[in-house]
C-alpha cells in the first residue's frame, strides 16, 4: 500500500534546523496537498510550527513499521499553495546564493501580512430574490406601493447585485427600507468579497499607443520579435532623460499580453510607483496590480493574490515586486536599473536585477534594463556582448537636453556671497517665476544642518549609540541620528564646556527651505524628503500639489531626482553637487554623475528647453564636468580605466564581511581570526590567495565604526569566481562561532555590496 509523504521546511528555523523534514500526509489532505502549500507541523514537544511543502511523493514501504518515526502534518487549512512553481524553483537557488535560510527567502516571496488570520474584505450587497418579471408584476399591480421601495427595486432590475451603501445612496433611502424588502422576500442581503484596490478612488483616463520616434522604433524592432520566443534574452536600453523609455516598455508589454504572457515592471522608489502604475493602468486597465510596502496589509494581500491567481497580467512595484507570483512570466522591465535601492540591505541581501535575471533564465523570458546613466558594470557587460545594448539619444519632445550652467561656489564666497544660493541661481529662479515656470532645488541631505558644533571647545554632538554626528532638524528643535533614530532636544549650551557658542554647520533640505523663504519672499515652496513623506500617500500628495497648485519651488533629496515627469519644471538647481564625492567608496564618482544627470533631466520636459544651475566647490573634478555636459560615454571611459587600475568591479567582484559586537577589543580579535581563517581557506581552495578565487583585505574599522552600540570591523574580499568562493563563505556562516571563538560576535556577509559603510 502506498503512503504519501511531504518534504517541508520551517518558516522560522534557526540555521541549525534549517533543512528539509519529512512528514506523513493525513488521509484527508492526500488529494489536495501540493508543493508550495503552507502547513502546520508538530515540531518538538507540544509545539506547532508553520512550514512550507517543497515536495509530495508516494512511497510503498516494504516494512510499514519504518514509518513509525514520522509525524503527521496537521490537516490542510488553505485551498491554494502560497509558493507557486516559479518561486519553488527559485527558493533553493536563493538560499545558496545569498547564504541564508529557507525562511529568509520565503519571507521575500510571501507577504508577511498574509497570515492565517488575515481575512478577506467583504461588503454587504443586495440582489433580487424573485425573477425580474415577478418584481415588475408586483410593482405594476400596486402590491408594492412605497415609492422608496419601488426606487430601490428598480435599481436592482438590470444588475445581478449592488453594494448596499451604493444602493441606499442612489435610491436616497435608509437601510431600514432594505430590511423591510428582505423580510417581504423581495431581495437577498449577503456579504461579498471585494478586492482592496489602492487606485479604486481614482479616475484614470485611458491612453493609446503613441507613434514611436525614430529611436523608439529601432529599439522596438530589436526586441519585439523576441517577446514570447521562449528564449531568455537581456537588453540594456541606454536612453537619455526624456527619450521616451516608458512608451517602449508599454508597447513591449502589450506584445507580451498579446502572446499570453505576464510582465513585471520595477521602479526604484515607492514615490515613483503611483505615477508609473497610473501610466500602465491608463493603457491596460484592470490588468495591472501594484506592489510596494506603503500599501495597507489588506491591499498588499489582495494585490498579491490577484497576481498568484492570474487575474492580473502586469505587476508594477518597487524592489520586492520582483517576486510577484505571476504565472506565464514573459517579460521583466527594470527602470533606472542603476539605482542602489534595488539592492536589499537586510537578509537575504539580494539584488532585484539578479533575481529577475534568474527568473527570466528559468522561464525563457526577456529582461529589459533601462537607464539614462547605466551602472558601470552593466554598461561594461553590454559592451562585452553579455546583453544587447540599444540607444535612445533624442528626447521624445524633440527638445535639446537642458543647458547646464556650472557655478564655482568658492568664487561666490570670495565675492561676499555667504548664502547657499549663487547669484546666478537666484536670478534664474526669479526669471522662471516670471515666465510662469517651476523650479526644482536638489540637495542630497535632509534635516536643517549636518552637525552641531561648539566653537569654544570644538565639541561635535554625536549619537551615544553610533559613531556619527547627529543631524539638526528645525521642526521640533531636535537633533536626530539617522542610523538608529535616537532623538534629543537641541541643547542651549555645549554639553562639554557649557559654552554658549553652539552653532549649526552644514546644510540640509530644511535649511534650504528656510533660505528660500528669506531670499525669495512671495515664492511658494514644498519640501520632499524622508521627513515629509513618512505618511502613506505623502509622496503623491506633494507631487499633486506641485503640479496642480502652481507651486514655484520643490525642494528635495534624491527622491525628486528619479523618473518624475514634471512638465512645468524648466529650471533645476543642484546645490553642493560635489558633496557625494567624499564618501570614500569606489562608487562615489559613479553615483555623483548619475544623480546629477538624473536630476538635471527633470528640466525641460514640457514645451520649453530647460536650464540647470550646478553649484559645486570642486568644479574641476572630471565627474562634475562630464555630468554638466551629460556626457556618459566620456565618464564611463574615464571611470572604467580607474576601475581596471585599482582592480574594482567589473574587473573583480567584492564581498564585504562586517564583524560586530558590544566590546570593541573582542570584535577586533574576532575579525583577525576571521581574516586568518579566510586566508587559510582560500589558499587551500586555490593554492594561491591572490589567484582567481579571493584576496582578503583587512580587518579595518568600518567607515561608521559603531551603530546601535555595536562596534564594527570590516573585511573585504576581492574575487573572480563566486561559485568557488561560496562554499567557503557558507562554511564560515555555519561555523562562525567556532571561527570567532565568541558566541556574542555577529558576522554578516554581503556579496557585491553597494553601500560599504
Amino acid at each position: 500500500m502506498s503512503v504519501k509523504i511531504a518534504d517541508v521546511v520551517l518558516s522560522d528555523a534557526a540555521r541549525t534546523y534549517d533543512k528539509k523534514y519529512t512528514y506523513l500526509v493525513p488521509r484527508e489532505s492526500e488529494e489536495i496537498l501540493k508543493s508550495g502549500h503552507r502547513v502546520k507541523v508538530p515540531f518538538g514537544p507540544r509545539n506547532r510550527r508553520t512550514a512550507y511543502v517543497l515536495g509530495v511523493r508516494d512511497i510503498c514501504p516494504q516494512d510499514p513499521s519504518g514509518l513509525n518515526g514520522l509525524k503527521t502534518l496537521d490537516p490542510l487549512q488553505e485551498k491554494e499553495p502560497l509558493l507557486v512553481p516559479d518561486m519553488l524553483a527559485l527558493l533553493e537557488w536563493m538560499k545558496n546564493r545569498y547564504i541564508c535560510s529557507y525562511g529568509d527567502v520565503i519571507r521575500c516571496m510571501v507577504p508577511g501580512t498574509l497570515s492565517e488570520k488575515t481575512r478577506a474584505k467583504t461588503v454587504r450587497c443586495a440582489s433580487l430574490a424573485l425573477p425580474r418579471e415577478v418584481v415588475l408584476s408586483e410593482i405594476s399591480g400596486n402590491r408594492i406601493r412605497m415609492i422608496q421601495q419601488i426606487r430601490l427595486l428598480q435599481l436592482l432590475l438590470d444588475v445581478p447585485f449592488e453594494k448596499v451603501h451604493e444602493l441606499t445612496r442612489m435610491a436616497g433611502v435608509s437601510a431600514s427600507v432594505l430590511k423591510t424588502l428582505e423580510k417581504k422576500g423581495y431581495i437577498n442581503l449577503f456579504p461579498r468579497e471585494v478586492i482592496r484596490d489602492p487606485f479604486d478612488h481614482r479616475t484614470i483616463a485611458p491612453t493609446f499607443p503613441q507613434a514611436p520616434t525614430r529611436d523608439q522604433k529601432l529599439v522596438l524592432e530589436a526586441i519585439l520579435p523576441c517577446v514570447g520566443s521562449g528564449q531568455a534574452r537581456e537588453y540594456l536600453i541606454h536612453g537619455i532623460t526624456g527619450s521616451g523609455k516608458t512608451e517602449v516598455y508599454l508597447q513591449l508589454i502589450a506584445k507580451a499580453l498579446e502572446k499570453g504572457f505576464s510582465s513585471i515592471v520595477l521602479v526604484p522608489e515607492i514615490a515613483l510607483t503611483p505615477q508609473m502604475t497610473e501610466r500602465f493602468k491608463a493603457r491596460f486597465g484592470p490588468m495591472v496590480a501594484v506592489m510596494h510596502s506603503r500599501l495597507s496589509a489588506g491591499e498588499r494581500n489582495d494585490q498579491w493574490k490577484l497576481a498568484r491567481d492570474g487575474k492580473v497580467k502586469i505587476v508594477v512595484g518597487a524592489r520586492s515586486a520582483v517576486f510577484a507570483p505571476l504565472p506565464d512570466l514573459g517579460l521583466v522591465v527594470i527602470d533606472e536599473e542603476h539605482e542602489t535601492s534595488y539592492k536589499s540591505e537586510s537578509i537575504p541581501r539580494y539584488h532585484a536585477t539578479e533575481i529577475a535575471r534568474e527568473r527570466c533564465r528559468r522561464r525563457g523570458a526577456l529582461l529589459v534594463l533601462g537607464s539614462a546613466t547605466p551602472s558601470v558594470e552593466t554598461y561594461w557587460n553590454a559592451l562585452k556582448g553579455n546583453l544587447l545594448l540599444l540607444k535612445m539619444q533624442q528626447r521624445a519632445n524633440s527638445l535639446d537636453l537642458p543647458e547646464v550652467i556650472t557655478i564655482d561656489m568658492r568664487e561666490e564666497i570670495k565675492d561676499g556671497n555667504k548664502t547657499l544660493f549663487s547669484r546666478c541661481l537666484i536670478k534664474e529662479i526669479q526669471a522662471v517665476k516670471q515666465a510662469k515656470g517651476q523650479t526644482l532645488l536638489f540637495l542630497n541631505r535632509r534635516g536643517y544642518s549636518s552637525f552641531l558644533l561648539c566653537r569654544d571647545c570644538g565639541y561635535t554632538m554625536r549619537c551615544p549609540s553610533c559613531s556619527v554626528s547627529m543631524t539638526y532638524h528645525l521642526k521640533g528643535d531636535r537633533v536626530i541620528c539617522h542610523y538608529c533614530g535616537y532623538t534629543v532636544r537641541r541643547p542651549d549650551v555645549c554639553p562639554r564646556c557649557r559654552g554658549l557658542d553652539l552653532h549649526n554647520f552644514g546644510t540640509g533640505t530644511q535649511r534650504i527651505e528656510q533660505e528660500v523663504n528669506d531670499l525669495l519672499p512671495g515664492f511658494t515652496s514644498l519640501r520632499m524628503d524622508a521627513d515629509t513623506t513618512a505618511g502613506r500617500d505623502s509622496h503623491e500628495e506633494i507631487l499633486r500639489r506641485f503640479r496642480e497648485e502652481s507651486i514655484d519651488i520643490l525642494i528635495g533629496t534624491q527622491m525628486i531626482a528619479k523618473g518624475h515627469d514634471l512638465s512645468g519644471v524648466s529650471l533645476v538647481g543642484v546645490l553642493a553637487a560635489d558633496s557625494m564625492l567624499n564618501t570614500g567608496e569606489y562608487l562615489a564618482s559613479e553615483r555623483t554623475f548619475q544623480l546629477i544627470t538624473q536630476v538635471a533631466g527633470r528640466a525641460g520636459r514640457g514645451l520649453v528647453r530647460g536650464r540647470v544651475v550646478l553649484q559645486a566647490y570642486d568644479v574641476d573634478n572630471y565627474c562634475i564636468g562630464m555630468a554638466s555636459r551629460q556626457d556618459y560615454e566620456s565618464f564611463y571611459n574615464q571611470e572604467i580605466r580607474m576601475r581596471q587600475v585599482l582592480d574594482y568591479p567589473p574587473y573583480c567582484r567584492i564581498a564585504c564581511l562586517n564583524i560586530g559586537g558590544t566590546n570593541d577589543r573582542d570584535v577586533y580579535d574576532a575579525a583577525v581570526r576571521v581574516a586568518a581563517w579566510l586566508k587559510s581557506e582560500c589558499q587551500t581552495a586555490t593554492g594561491n590567495i591572490s589567484g582567481s578565487c579571493s584576496n582578503v583585505l583587512g580587518p579595518a574599522r568600518a567607515p561608521i565604526a559603531k551603530i546601535k552600540l555595536s562596534y564594527r570591523w570590516r573585511i573585504i574580499l576581492k574575487f573572480h569566481d563566486l561559485d568557488r568562493l561560496l562554499p567557503t563563505l557558507t562554511k564560515l556562516e555555519d561555523g562562525k562561532r567556532k571561527v570567532t571563538r565568541n558566541k556574542d560576535i555577529q558576522v554578516s556577509i554581503d556579496i557585491h555590496p553597494l553601500n560599504m559603510y
